[in-house]
């Protein structure tokens, strides 16, 4: 895994000056990449690399890569798991090979196959390939994700980068901050589909590419996977061996290193299933969870019933303690280049932090719950239509009762918190009705937060505003059934943002790779085509999984375990060690340039603080945003 920036100019060559930007842009991301780097600049064209050694630790495998003619120039970020696979396939075809690298395989792959060869790949990356002969440039990200990649193409030319603080060392460019994009990040908790903090900076979309050429830009999605639009016939024996099949193949090609593994454990079946495939593969594999001081939240005992179940010898339980917690909050908000409010970032930085000393690639339990129906809203799906029909008047009344009827918590999503995050999405457009479940506020709260914005913006009953991007993926996904729908926005808009982003930013900060064998192609591809019931039947959630669990002789706790998100008590510690943080939330009106109303934000931490109801999504995202916004003081609003 490594950090890559690349910068076009159409029409004029690069100045020693615009060398020098591009290179701190570069260097901006040695966290990405400590072991080497390098650049390839000529002309109007720039290529940098940062480098985390993987695979093939020799001088042999630096980049920029080039061709054994020198045409073609290749940097990418990321790992290439079945390069060996790919490497015999282009020796048939007479490619010879100076290195072990997956990175020389990708670049050949390319040459033999154009954009084709991206269909071949199984692994994560986002990367460059130019040719110099003809002046393309061609960005590429991988199916579902894992790897960012930012760009900004205007009338002067294409930047791209793996972090979008390599933009701000560019010293001719003004960046500011997107007010619209920042409104959709306080619904969403982080910065969605393809939007930035930035003006002008947009991320390159999950299995989407970019050819430029003359100054002429076009994007194109070289893949896809639609669940149910291939729906195959099997029985619950066929199913199980398959998954088992293209299981082992995954943890097998994802476990290819030169460097020392490991599999990150919760305890909770998806992390389970991967470090008992991965233990049955390499025996001496270790695996690292993470401990809570508050019991409900605690993980550790179940990661290490786990740990000895499955026969580790190597199991180390790290105590994550308000103590930790502040520190480890204080390390993500000073090296954090996006504002993303997942409580589970704080976690994964942690853990990483304090497993890097051990191991550089960590095996994780990603993309499961997004492909087989993990989450809480699958649940709701059975009852959607029924919510629909009921007037506005006796939702808005229900929602009334909950809040006088049940008290509020401070536990993982509680029943008064589950039952209005589920009640918030009615009324509202069906399109939008996933982004607005998981929304941090219902729209009526969040009009009353942003005033700034324009009448409507918050109306979930609305095709744009702000659940506009709902509304788009909603297009491809009109024929599917409500678990589909569900289904695929999950896979294309929270699991790139939400989930891999704090994966790969938190694991990148202490130079490791994570990796998740869920995420194979092939699993992605095979998860779509499984019918609904192997998902979700009868409130049962992840049914597959769970049934290959108790094949496998799993205890029955285990296998039968509520869904608990990888995160710490935050709604509980907002009232205790980060209180200094809430405090010092007095001043978001000036940290947000008024798009936040402090009176309707005290209020929400008023009810908070006396336990009438649970505010920590949404002041949690201003905290994060605020410590953001503090360490770049020169950005401005737009």
């Amino acid at each position: 895994m490594c950090g890559i920036f690349g910068w076009i100019q159409w029409q004029e060559e690069l100045s020693n000056q615009d060398v020098l930007c591009a290179r701190r842009a570069t260097d901006s991301m040695v966290h990405r990449g400590p072991d080497a780097s390098g650049e390839w600049c000529e002309g109007g064209v720039y290529m940098g690399h940062r480098r985390l050694s993987v695979i093939d630790l020799s001088d042999n495998a630096i980049q920029p890569f080039h061709s054994a003619d020198d045409r073609y120039v290749l940097t990418f970020n990321g790992e290439i798991y079945n390069y060996l696979e790919l490497r015999e396939e282009l020796g048939r075809e007479g490619y010879r090979f100076q290195s072990q690298s997956d990175t020389e395989v990708l670049l050949k792959a390319l040459i033999a196959w154009d954009t084709r060869a991206l269909n071949r790949l199984d692994g994560m990356f986002a990367g460059a390939f130019h040719d110099r002969k003809t002046g393309r440039h061609v960005l590429f990200r991988d199916p579902l994700g894992q790897k960012p990649l930012y760009y900004c193409s205007d009338d002067r030319g294409l930047i791209y980068a793996s972090e979008v603080r390599a933009f701000q060392e560019l010293s001719d460019r003004t960046w500011r901050i997107d007010r619209e994009a920042f409104r959709r990040y306080l619904v969403n908790a982080y910065y969605v589909a393809d939007t930035s903090p930035f003006q002008g900076v947009r991320k390159l979309l999950p299995g989407m590419l970019i050819e430029s050429i003359d100054g002429t830009v076009r994007s194109a999605r070289w893949w896809d996977s639609i669940p149910g639009q291939d729906t195959i016939k099997v029985d619950a024996i066929e199913a199980a061996e398959e998954f088992e099949r293209l299981f082992e193949r995954s943890c097998s090609i994802t476990m290819r290193s030169d460097v020392p593994v490991g599999v990150f454990l919760s305890g909770g079946v998806d992390s389970s299933m991967v470090l008992d495939s991965c233990h049955r593969l390499v025996p001496d594999i270790k695996s690292f969870s993470v401990s809570m001081e508050d019991a409900d939240y605690d993980e550790g005992s179940k990661a290490r019933e786990v740990a000895k179940h499955v026969g580790v010898k190597r199991h180390t339980s790290i105590m994550m303690d308000q103590e930790a917690l502040l520190a480890s909050f204080d390390g993500l908000m000073h090296k954090m280049d996006e504002p993303q409010a997942d409580p589970g970032f704080v976690n994964v930085y942690y853990l990483t932090q304090q497993s890097r000393p051990e191991i550089t690639v960590a095996l994780t339990g990603d993309g499961a719950d997004e492909l087989f129906g993990g989450y809480i809203p699958f649940v709701g799906v059975p009852f959607e239509s029924v919510f629909h029909a009921v007037p506005d008047s006796l939702i808005a009344l229900a929602r009334y009762g909950v809040t006088r009827l049940l008290p509020g918590s401070d536990g993982y999503v509680g029943p008064q918190f589950r039952a209005l995050a589920y009640l918030q999405a009615f009324p509202a457009a069906r399109s939008a009705r996933a982004s607005v479940w998981l929304s941090t506020l219902p729209a009526d709260e969040l009009k009353n937060l942003m005033p700034l914005a324009e009448p409507g913006f918050f109306d979930p009953t609305r095709t744009d505003g702000a659940f506009r991007i709902s509304n788009e993926y909603h297009e491809v996904s009109s024929g599917m059934s409500s678990v589909q729908r569900l289904l695929y926005y999950y896979q294309k808009v929270f699991l790139p943002e939400f989930v891999c982003h704090h994966t790969d930013r938190a694991a990148m900060m202490h130079s490791l790779e994570a990796r998740s064998p869920f995420l194979s192609v092939p699993m992605i591809e095979f998860a779509n085509c499984l019918p609904n019931r192997f998902k979700v039947s009868r409130m049962q959630l992840k049914v597959l999984l769970k049934h290959v669990l108790k094949q496998r002789q799993f205890p029955d706790p285990i296998v039968r375990q509520r869904k608990q998100g990888f995160t710490f008590p935050i709604a509980r510690w907002l009232k205790q060690s980060m209180l200094p943080m809430v405090d010092a939330l007095s001043d978001i009106e000036e940290i947000t340039d008024g798009e936040v109303s402090l009176k309707e934000l005290n209020r929400m931490i008023d009810q908070h603080m006396d336990g009438r109801r649970s505010y920590y999504r949404i002041i949690y995202n201003l905290i994060v945003f605020r410590a953001w916004r503090k360490r770049n003081p020169g950005l401005t609003f737009a």
